[in-house]
């Protein structure tokens, strides 16, 4: 190694045959000041780690890209997570991954549709806060016509503004802005004809802004299905939007016999072995709460937090089935990279769809909440194949 021409880690990985650009770098950082004496002992010691088989199989989430080594390289800047064997952590890894592709490729177009309307709909939010805000300044108007017709007597046509006594704040002077042009009773009953309209507006605007609300949850829950979506899912989604007139219904070749098949929904098994089901889009949500499921039965969900409707298939389940059916939950969210993600459990007895609503939404009570961390090596582990 030349140490005078710097790019010490490039130098090791074209001087030695199965040195990665990696394990190059780590080198250089574990010799903190890379020279003769240090590079060589750095060199050396992770090597003999390599001979000794004293691993720690890591997966680094960085902010772009996951990196997995064979041990936790400090160089790397991240989220660490360790396995006991590298076969565990190649599992963990492309546990989904080659159906998280291929649902990228077919809802693709549908991803960026659903982020286009989630951003229209936040807009106009914003926009109707502003009228509402606007409208409920109207109150100033009755106030306004109210003083005019109590001092008409005052007023002259062609005046542009008046200021009298507001017997409402202790007779304090207010200025009443008038229109010219309009006799002082007009000007009056404008004002009234204004409270009015904004009084109506904000019962107008408050229902839009609820509307809208429900439209943006409902958008945002599809959304992150999508995110941990199977291939199969994909379709039942489409199907979905069409229904709820969000895109246009495609003729598809589906007959009858194969629309009246019930979803099939992802089946996992606790470590007691009790089987617990999850709704990957609300298709499959509305089927398992509203029709599968027994009464008795636990339902869990992400605590105003979108994502899957999950059963566990027993009517008294063990404390750590509750706690991996609650980990599912998390896992299938919007939360699924968040730490500990409250989780509601109660009967499905307890849970209740309103009339109208859109699918997947329900309401519930009776509930208690469970916090988890969400864990892609346990949901693997759990999956019924």
């Amino acid at each position: 190694v030349d140490f005078n021409s710097g790019k010490l880690d490039k130098q090791l990985v074209s001087q030695f045959a199965g040195i990665s650009p990696l394990f190059a770098k780590e080198v250089i950082h574990k010799a903190e000041i890379a020279n003769r004496v240090t590079l060589p002992k750095s060199f050396i010691k992770l090597v003999d780690r390599v001979k000794n088989g004293e691993i720690e199989p890591t997966i680094i989430k960085g902010e772009k890209r996951e990196v997995l080594y064979y041990i936790p390289l400090e160089h790397v800047a991240g989220e660490r997570k360790t396995f006991s064997s590298l076969s565990e952590l190649l599992d963990a890894f492309y546990f989904g991954k080659a159906e998280r592709d291929r649902v990228k490729q077919l809802a693709g177009d549908l991803e960026k549709f659903l982020k286009n309307e989630i951003e229209k709909n936040e807009t106009k939010i914003n926009r109707l806060e502003v009228d509402l805000e606007e409208a409920e300044n109207s109150a100033i108007y009755q106030l306004y016509g109210e003083l005019l017709t109590a001092y008409l007597y005052m007023v002259e046509k062609g005046m542009e503004e008046i200021t009298v006594e507001n017997y409402y704040e202790y007779n304090k002077p207010i200025t009443i802005p008038l229109n010219p042009n309009k006799t002082p009773a007009e000007n009056a009953q404008w004002y009234f004809n204004k409270y009015q309209k904004g009084k109506h507006a904000i019962v107008a605007v408050n229902e839009q802004i609820e509307k809208t609300q429900e439209d943006l949850l409902y958008l945002e829950s599809v959304l992150q299905q999508i995110e941990t979506a199977a291939p199969k899912d994909i379709e039942e989604i489409k199907e979905e939007l069409a229904e709820q007139g969000y895109i246009k219904k495609r003729p598809t070749k589906r007959n009858r016999k194969q629309q009246s098949l019930a979803p099939v929904l992802e089946q996992y098994e606790s470590t007691d072995g009790t089987i617990i089901l999850v709704g990957k889009n609300n298709k499959q949500n509305d089927y398992l709460t509203m029709k599968l499921a027994k009464k008795e039965e636990i339902w869990l969900h992400t605590k105003d937090i979108p994502g899957s409707h999950v059963v566990i298939r027993s009517t008294d389940p063990t404390e750590q089935t509750i706690l991996e059916a609650a980990m599912l939950a998390a896992y299938f969210s919007k939360a699924r990279s968040s730490s500990s993600v409250p989780v509601d459990y109660t009967k499905i007895k307890y849970v209740r769809k309103p009339s109208g609503a859109k699918p997947g939404f329900v309401i519930y009570d009776h509930q208690q909440t469970i916090y988890v961390t969400p864990d892609i090596e346990l949901v693997s582990k759990l999956k019924v194949k």
